[in-house]
């Protein structure tokens, strides 16, 4: 433990004040979130399988023996990357979802924030795309089975669009269907702005150019979401 110096006026000595356990905690934290932070950075450039402790201690900022201090190799830092993101995942969804409004505006305002995504956080886009091709070398098959992201993000939209089916303006059929509808929509949105957004970026694009540029698709995929679900699509 690194402790505390303290300068007494008194003596013109100092004396050193070990940390409390809520400061250690802090600062743990924070060097846990920086190596979070370097390792998003390096996994979405390089995969899984090209990315090295030396790439995530650079972009974190922090020495590489700490890295290894709190992650006994590559794979162990990757697991907790993976979990991490898919509890944010998980939390983002959640909240979202305990907001006020239809399930129609709650759908179609979650849509279109994932498709703003892309050219906001698109690092965490990015590592969404990515990340299927490396769960099974993280991942025994049993733990892919209990739903680490989509499983539990689908059932949260499915309870708001069964609420929605009560009150009459979400088409009634099984919610689980509806939901791979609707997840399916939106990610066939996010595929074509994603190869939308990677050839401005070939042409050297800024993200908010991006976004000016392909705001009518971005209008337009968020509509088709939301016309998945509404009960007058129907008729």
């Amino acid at each position: 433990m690194t402790d505390k110096k303290v300068n007494k006026k008194s003596t013109g000595g100092e004396v050193r004040v070990p940390r409390t356990k809520e400061q250690n905690e802090e600062i743990r934290l924070r060097r846990k979130e920086a190596i979070m932070k370097g390792a998003l950075s390096v996994y979405v450039e390089k995969g899984y399988a090209a990315a090295d402790i030396g790439d995530v201690a650079e972009r974190a900022g922090v020495a590489r023996g700490l890295v290894y201090y709190y992650y006994k190799d590559k794979r162990s830092l990757f697991r907790d990357l993976f979990t991490h993101m898919f509890q944010m995942s998980n939390t983002h969804t959640q909240n979202h979802f305990a907001k006020e409004g239809t399930a129609i505006e709650l759908c179609r305002a979650f849509a279109n924030s994932m498709y703003l995504s892309l050219f906001k956080n698109s690092e965490h886009v990015m590592f969404f795309f990515r990340m299927r091709f490396d769960l099974p070398e993280l991942f025994a098959p049993e733990e892919l089975q209990t739903g680490l992201w989509r499983d539990n993000n689908m059932r949260t939209v499915a309870q708001t669009l069964e609420k929605g089916m009560e009150e009459g303006h979400v088409r009634r059929m099984s919610p689980d269907l509806l939901v791979e509808q609707f997840w399916g929509t939106m990610m066939s949105g996010m595929l074509f702005l994603y190869r939308k957004r990677e050839a401005l970026l070939q042409e050297g694009k800024s993200l908010d150019e991006m976004r000016e540029l392909l705001s009518s698709e971005i209008q337009d995929a968020t509509d088709t979401c939301a016309a998945t679900i509404r009960s007058d699509m129907l008729s």
